[in-house]
């Protein structure tokens, strides 16, 4: 009874948000499985369509406002990218070792395309899965199970669904696409690489840094095709014989065979690329009544994964539960999430959430407030950064009952930026230099230039423009941000009417962000966007270390003087004393008097005076405020 009424209380509170809808939070993981092995792609063996469907795909998902795709570049010992190691997949061409023709490599022109929309890409591994073809005898001779037979493990299929009634079958992403591939029989064996072999798992390791080294990816993400859904039998008595390890115990042992996987990738990864982020997406419950009153299969008992035991060794940067069951129930949402929030929170780690929106219209035929009210409840949590959708096509594209609409139209109708990772890298970078905005008709011109490297030899990789409908600068709010745009960018227009502010930032790798720029106003603004009033702003930033801007507005042409003074009274620096057209104007100052010389830390404060007094109020104003300089 009482989880009853969690549960109701938790629907409750999200039915009201309902009513006011979801503005949604500054930094969110916005993402989704691209499928190869489903497909999501290709759905062609032609070239030219191939990039079609890449940039179709990255701009339907961007104008919904993603900000990265996970996407699946090997789905089964074999590659979507020009691989050291591995033939190209059959998946891509028809045809197991057979590259595209004419060449190109659809890894490197997804991230090129990626990039060029200010999204981050993931490449996505399955670490065990020999192949997804039928007849293993037609893989082209160059792939591993010809290479290692001595590799390959044959696992009796015992039946996922048998083992796990309780949750009515089958819920993760390496079963769906097993169970919905046309081109595969009913078999009655699961064919692997060993887990258990250390030749395997350097192996494996030198296929996941082949990428890293060679391709500018953002992330490297692995699935939960471990040990198989089906369960083991005594498959692998003669590895672990061999190569025991210390262990006595089989089932700790296949867990450590896992846990040594993890740990090899994630180490590998800090040698060479540390800003390469590294997640893991496991089936959503970890241990059967874990957390109380949640009834299933399980990652650690099942398929040997423990997502535990990564996040005490620090081994992830984040994981992926695939939580593909709706609110109620053995397997409740409400239950699930929140568990893995804090499991993940208190390891310091980041938790983007596995959901299923293929579920709305497949014979689950989930409600259209069923994935709306699981996004709020991840608004709602702290310790859940973000989302992942699977699938792209069938579950996203596909629209189902106005899913992509309620995405585009409400949670994610404004820019997001990706979660910073703090404990890689926690300095930011230089802010953009020589920001300014024209106005232009309509339209405003916003232009910048690219700072120089930060102390940690970081520079922008994305840059932040925000919209202000006043010159309070505010870029903690999520409605400010107009746009995410490439490192590689210097202008931004934004086709909007009446009187608006802006400024820049700058992002790094991790999405550390530098200080805001206010734009600078280049030439005269048109009548119709002039202040009514004149008005001056808080310095920015405040307090302040070496230098703060000072900005006001104008409503017409009239001369100004802006001045510097100390607690007592006396004259520090006078910083303009001329006439000025109107407009949206700032000033810096850099902690220095009249002579050039810094003055000492404290409160000061600092005027501006218009007009001439003898006019009349109208034609007169004055104001002070004050600021604090640290040292």
């Amino acid at each position: 009874m009482k989880r009853q009424l969690q549960v109701l209380a938790s629907l409750f509170i999200l039915a009201s948000q309902v009513l006011i809808g979801d503005i949604g939070p500054k930094y969110e993981f916005r993402s989704v499985w691209i499928a190869t092995a489903a497909p999501d792609f290709p759905l062609s063996y032609s070239v030219s369509a191939q990039k079609s469907e890449i940039r179709n795909m990255l701009d339907i998902l961007k104008n919904a406002g993603f900000n990265s795709v996970i996407f699946q570049v090997r789905p089964g010992c074999d590659a979507f990218y020009d691989s050291n190691y591995e033939p190209w997949s059959h998946l891509l061409t028809g045809t197991s070792g057979q590259a595209p023709n004419p060449f190109y490599d659809p890894l490197n022109y997804f991230i090129s395309q990626a990039h060029i929309r200010g999204m981050e890409l993931h490449a996505w591994f399955n670490p065990y899965r020999v192949s997804t073809l039928s007849n293993l005898g037609n893989l082209d001779t160059s792939h591993v199970y010809h290479q290692h037979p001595e590799w390959v493990l044959t696992v009796v299929n015992r039946g996922a669904s048998d083992i796990i009634p309780e949750t009515g079958g089958m819920y993760s992403n390496t079963l769906l696409m097993e169970n919905e591939d046309t081109n595969r029989d009913e078999r009655t064996t699961t064919v692997i690489l060993d887990p258990g072999q250390a030749a395997v798992r350097e192996y494996v390791i030198n296929v996941f840094m082949d990428v890293v080294n060679r391709y500018a990816i953002d992330g490297v993400h692995m699935d939960d095709y471990f040990y198989p859904y089906g369960g083991m039998g005594n498959e692998d008595a003669a590895t672990f014989a061999a190569e025991p390890r210390g262990f006595t115990d089989i089932h700790d042992w296949r867990r450590d065979n896992i846990n040594l996987l993890v740990q090899g990738i994630y180490d590998s990864i800090q040698v060479v690329k540390p800003w390469v982020k590294y997640g893991v997406s496991p089936f959503g419950i970890w241990k059967n009544g874990v957390p109380p009153g949640i009834i299933g299969m399980s990652s650690y008992f099942d398929i040997y994964c423990d997502p535990i035991a990564w996040l005490q060794a620090g081994t992830v940067d984040y994981i992926t539960p695939q939580l593909y069951w709706a609110f109620g129930g053995g397997q409740d949402y409400g239950t699930l999430m929140p568990w893995w929030a804090d499991s993940i929170a208190t390891h310091d780690r980041h938790l983007y959430v596995g959901h299923a929106p293929y579920r709305i219209s497949d014979y689950h035929n989930w409600s259209a407030e069923e994935l709306p009210n699981q996004i709020r409840l991840n608004h709602q949590t702290a310790g859940c950064q973000g989302s992942v959708f699977f699938r792209t096509r069938n579950g996203v594209m596909n629209n189902p009952k106005g899913f992509l609409d309620s995405l585009r139209n409400d949670f994610y109708r404004f820019p997001a930026i990706t979660p910073v990772m703090t404990w890689k890298d926690s300095i930011p970078p230089l802010s953009p230099c020589s920001v300014t905005v024209e106005q232009v008709a309509d339209d405003y011109h916003i232009s910048w230039c690219h700072p120089a490297a930060a102390s940690d030899g970081d520079s922008a990789t994305k840059y932040v423009i925000y919209r202000f409908d006043s010159l309070a600068v505010d870029i903690e709010n999520s409605t400010n941000i107009l746009a995410i745009v490439p490192g590689t960018e210097t202008q931004y227009t934004d086709q909007v009417t009446g009187w608006h502010y802006y400024a820049v930032t700058a992002l790094d790798r991790i999405s550390n962000e530098s200080a805001p720029v206010a734009a600078t106003p280049l030439g005269n603004l048109t009548a119709g966007s002039l202040p009514e009033q004149f008005k001056l702003y808080p310095a920015y930033p405040n307090p302040f270390n070496p230098k703060t801007t000072i900005r006001y507005v104008l409503p017409r042409q009239i001369s100004v003087k802006i001045t510097i003074y100390n607690l007592l009274g006396e004259l520090i620096k006078i910083l303009v004393d001329k006439q000025q057209t109107a407009g949206a104007k700032s000033v810096e100052w850099d902690a220095t008097n009249t002579r050039g010389i810094p003055v000492s830390a404290g409160v000061y404060l600092y005027q501006i005076r218009v007009g001439d007094p003898s006019k009349g109020s109208g034609h007169h104003f004055v104001q002070t405020k004050k600021m604090i300089l640290l040292k």
